[in-house]
């Protein structure tokens, strides 16, 4: 059976170094061309795409229609091949990061700078223009830097969601592109044309300027405002802010046919704005003469600036009251689900990059959308790699494990570990960044972390030592900086405050960093708070989330969102007075499909266990209008956990009956109403006393 190669291993010519970047597309790798000993970046295909043929086709056909660029702005390919059913491209070799990654660590670079970059990326779009090749997914994450002295060398990355004049590289119907940079006409799903890379031309330009995408939201959110939004503009009045803001407005306006006629004409533009440049002014802190866009999603606070600059903010006015354009586009996204479901795709939801190493990456792994799924807003617990969570069970002195049989549930159980970690808690979490879901083992005074090897876990070791914790704490797993490597989060305090530690996954591990305090709060108990992560707004960083009881009594839930190194003030997300905290407990995972992690409460209720879903609305939790599941067995008898089990992209509800010992699959209507037993169970083996391995503990 074909697997993705690893470091050390080879494919062609090409001998793997090191990975640089994951995700639904396959993974890139670092790697060294034999004979010639030059560097390479080499995208390995995913196995499932590998093996389509229409995907196999489209792929060679990608690959020659970018080995016959030679533009100085667009990265070179060298060679494709395929070896043991993987298929492989290698392209230069980039070692000076992205320009997500470049404004993250030094801010925005000085606005000529800025102007000169995106005129290098309107020449590389003028170049593949030329050939026929629209882009469909200029970023920032997909412009690599070449480090060096004097003028900075931008080069234009992933066309794999491209297509030439005569062949579409993506599955048909189904939008490519990265939603922040996405042309309004692409919502509707109206083809890609070298107008929608000029659209994306003026966000990315945008970006470098203050730092942020010209829009924020969920995806709702962003297409309104891509439709219905003023296109934002810098304050002031200087001849060369109000050139560059006229470039904005015509780089941006909703009519492709206001656009810049060229990228040729655009580049040109922009060399004589950088040419002219003087400072320019970022936005003011405080929005001039602007409202809120209607409940956007909250966003993670922008980078520092390189230089003392005010604080990088959009201005813009509130949309104006969406008319008919808001129901075509709205139409045309339930369109695009539809189509993307019965092309076994999701739309792309769009990602950072890989963060592992910023210093290199084809561009492909973490952000392509042309048939990549989206990443889980949820850590979750595919141990071996092949799509579906697993279920991992902590037994009698040993570690097993029932695979994902997809569609099929689970299957019987398998050892995994000879040891069952006693004494130690343990969260699941993908800390090496390999895809496969490994396992966190922590004491008082050290973590340790069993990697997955896709048929075991290999022994635990040290990944951070000289803790000093006290006798109760609880630790929680997720990617809270975004790299899409889980970190873990310690949980301590007493009746008189609390306090959350942050441990951040080490690029290229083994480690986790020190622990650093992200949240305190006086006056909190210990004992009257649960803890969960998952990214509840959208922003591909996990969110604390916090079930308690309030003094009046009763149920809340409390999200604090991750920042830059912090955690924000807590925002009450749902308050259930009726509820009673000691018969309550909660999962996450994402019920509905929507990128944003929700909660699945189980209450005791007449002696058996009733199931409430509560999904993610990005502002705040609501309840369902369907009917909650209800389970005929005690809660206290009861373990569970949430487990995309079926690889639909839809959380199941796994649950243990300690008693039966055997575990039955609970899944949930699409818009995540109501929850029923599929009617599958399976044993587990000592279940009266077995752990349930998921993100808390």
């Amino acid at each position: 059976m074909p697997r993705i190669p690893g470091v050390g291993d080879r494919l062609g010519p090409y001998r793997i170094t090191r990975e640089l970047g994951a995700g639904g597309m396959g993974i890139v790798f670092e790697a060294l061309e034999e004979g010639l000993g030059r560097r390479v970046a080499l995208k390995v295909l995913a196995i499932q795409l590998a093996e389509e043929p229409e995907f196999r086709a489209r792929f060679a056909r990608e690959a020659t229609v970018l080995a016959r660029s030679d533009s100085p702005h667009i990265i070179q390919v060298y060679s494709h091949g395929e070896q043991d059913g993987c298929l492989y491209l290698a392209t230069q070799f980039v070692p000076g990061g992205d320009l997500a990654a470049r404004v993250a660590a030094k801010g925005v670079p000085a606005p000529e700078v800025a102007l000169d970059v995106v005129a290098q990326v309107a020449s590389a779009l003028a170049d593949a223009h030329a050939v026929g090749v629209v882009h469909r997914d200029v970023k920032p994450h997909n412009v690599l830097l070449r480090p060096g002295q004097g003028q900075v060398h931008a080069y234009l990355c992933d066309f794999g969601i491209a297509r030439d004049d005569d062949s579409s590289l993506t599955s048909s119907g189904v939008v490519a592109g990265t939603y922040a940079y996405l042309a309004p006409e692409r919502f509707r799903g109206a083809p890609a044309t070298p107008a929608s890379d000029i659209y994306a031309l003026g966000c990315l330009l945008w970006f470098l300027l203050t730092g942020r995408a010209p829009y924020e939201g969920g995806l709702v959110q962003l297409a309104q405002q891509h439709e219905d939004a003023p296109v934002p503009q810098l304050p002031g009045s200087g001849r060369t802010t109000e050139r560059v803001n006229d470039f904005l407005r015509r780089a941006m306006a909703k009519d492709p046919g206001a656009r810049p006629a060229s990228a040729a004409r655009a580049a040109t533009e922009l060399r004589a704005l950088a040419a002219a440049a003087t400072p320019v002014a970022a936005p003011p802190t405080t929005p001039v003469d602007a409202a809120p866009a209607p409940s956007p999603s909250p966003a993670p606070p922008p980078p520092p600036p390189a230089v003392p600059a005010p604080t990088p903010s959009i201005t813009r006015e509130e949309p104006p009251r969406p008319r008919g354009r808001r129901g075509r586009v709205l139409a045309g996204l339930a369109a695009l689900a539809l189509v993307a479901a019965a092309a076994g795709t999701g739309i792309y939801l769009g990602t950072r990059g890989d963060g592992a190493d910023p210093t290199a990456r084809d561009g492909d792994a973490g952000d392509s959308a042309s048939a990549g799924t989206p990443r889980s807003p949820v850590t979750g617990s595919d141990v071996d790699g092949k799509d579906g969570d697993d279920l991992v069970v902590l037994g009698d002195g040993t570690t097993d494990v029932l695979l994902s049989k997809g569609s099929g549930g689970l299957a019987a159980a398998r050892r995994w570990a000879d040891t069952s970690y006693a004494g130690e808690k343990v969260v699941r979490g993908d800390f090496d960044g390999d895809r496969r879901t490994d396992l966190a083992v922590v004491d008082g005074s050290e973590i340790r972390v069993a990697l997955s090897t896709g048929t075991g876990f290999a022994p635990a070791t040290s990944w951070r030592d000289g803790l000093d914790l006290p006798e109760r704490f609880t630790v929680t797993a997720g990617d809270f900086d975004g790299d899409r490597r889980t970190d873990l989060a310690l949980l301590t305090g007493d009746d008189s405050g609390i306090e959350v530690q942050v441990l951040i996954a080490e690029v290229g591990g083994p480690g986790f960093t020190e622990p650093t305090p992200w949240v305190r709060r006086a006056g909190w108990s210990y004992d009257r708070m649960r803890l969960g992560a998952g990214d509840v707004d959208g922003d591909e960083r996990a969110d604390l989330i916090e079930m308690g009881t309030p003094p009046r009594g009763g149920v809340d839930i409390q999200v604090f969102l991750a920042g830059d190194e912090s955690f924000a003030d807590p925002q009450k997300w749902t308050d259930q007075p009726g509820w009673t905290f000691a018969e309550s407990r909660y999962t996450v995972g994402d019920l509905d499909r929507d990128g944003r992690a929700d909660v699945l409460v189980a209450r005791k209720v007449d002696g058996g266990t009733e199931l409430v879903p509560l999904l993610s609305a990005g502002d705040g939790f609501r309840a369902t209008d369907g009917t909650p599941g209800r389970i005929e067995r005690p809660l206290d008898r009861l373990a569970i956990v949430a487990a995309d089990v079926t690889g639909d992209r839809a959380s199941d509800l796994v649950a243990l009956d300690r008693d039966s010992g055997t575990a039955r699959l609970w899944q949930l209507d699409d818009d995540g109403s109501v929850v029923r037993a599929d009617g599958r169970d399976v044993t587990v083996p000592g279940a009266g006393s077995a752990t349930l391995v998921g993100i808390t503990r």
